[in-house]
Formats: C-alpha cells, sequence, structure tokens
C-alpha cells in the first residue's frame, strides 16, 4: 500500500537508505529535514508494517523535483519504483506543477530507462555530480499533466521491466 511518509517512519527509512544507497545515503539528520521539510512530499510502500519502498519530491513556485525514489533490494521486480513515481508525478500534477526534473546517475541504466518509460528527457549533463565517486548525472525532466502520470504508451496495470531497480539518489 502506498501512503504519505510520517515522521514516525525515520527509524525505518534510516534502515531503507542504508540497504538501498549504501555510501550514498542520507543520514538520519538529512532524512529527518526531508520530512519535515516544507514543499516536500514523500510517500513510502507498506507492506505488513514493512516498508519496501519510498520516494519523494520538493514542490517549487513552477517544478517539482524528484529527490529520492528507492526499493529495497529484496522487494524489486514487483512494480514498487513505477507505483511510486505514478503516484509521485500525479501528486506533483494536482499541485499544478508544470514540469518534474531529477538527476540520475550515468551509471544505472535501469533507472534511465525508467524515467524514459514515464515520459522523462535527457536534458544535460552534469560532471562529476555524485562525490565523492566523481560520477556523472543525467539531468531529465518531463512535463506534468500532458502525458499522464503513467509509462509512456502505457496501457496495463503490470510494471514495465525495471521500473523496481531504480535506485537513484540525489
Amino acid at each position: 500500500m502506498i501512503r504519505g511518509a510520517v515522521f514516525e517512519d525515520l527509524d525505518r527509512l534510516v534502515d531503507l537508505e542504508s540497504r538501498v544507497f549504501g555510501d550514498q545515503a542520507w543520514s538520519r539528520q538529512e532524512l529527518r529535514f526531508e520530512l519535515s521539510a516544507p514543499s516536500r512530499t514523500y510517500l513510502v510502500w507498506e507492506d505488513q508494517g514493512a516498508i519496501l519502498g519510498y520516494g519523494g519530491y520538493w514542490s517549487g513556485e513552477r517544478d517539482a523535483e524528484l529527490m529520492t525514489l528507492g526499493v529495497l533490494p529484496e522487494a524489486r521486480h514487483r512494480g514498487i519504483a513505477g507505483s511510486l513515481l505514478a503516484r509521485i508525478i500525479t501528486g506533483a500534477d494536482r499541485e499544478g506543477l508544470q514540469r518534474m526534473n531529477l538527476k540520475v546517475r550515468v551509471d544505472n541504466p535501469a533507472a534511465i530507462d525508467l524515467y524514459k518509460n514515464f515520459g522523462f528527457s535527457q536534458a544535460g549533463l552534469c560532471k562529476g555530480y555524485y562525490q565523492p565517486e566523481d560520477v556523472d548525472a543525467w539531468a531529465m525532466t518531463r512535463p506534468l499533466s500532458s502525458i499522464g502520470p503513467g509509462p509512456v504508451g502505457f496501457v496495463s496495470n503490470k510494471p514495465s521491466e525495471g521500473q523496481e531497480r531504480i535506485i537513484d539518489h540525489e
């Protein structure tokens, strides 16, 4: 079930961050800030009391920025990332925002494919964006409301291949 993240999820999100993102995981303090910061929306995928994935975005004046999207390794291949991303896009669209932006590691083809399936296109390259590894990031963007929340050309309720393997983190 997808629901809004609450402050009481902090301990479980710290654990999820560590397991999904390793050395790139947000700290407890960073997560606490994100959960309480204005203009932030975070969703979790919860199953029988366990948080299996989460994602969130920042709302600007006109644009949204996808801040993070991650699914536990043992919960991948179940459509969780795609479902979370669709709800995130829908939420930003309902706020009246015009575009959603994100950054994704260039060495994460599953994430790039997921984003392309949801209508994102590459807008530029951010050299050395991910530190300390000095890994480049693609800046990607998509309009809101004009193409709907799901994968482009997607008709069925079954997620497309690779949606659940996203490990993007900003």
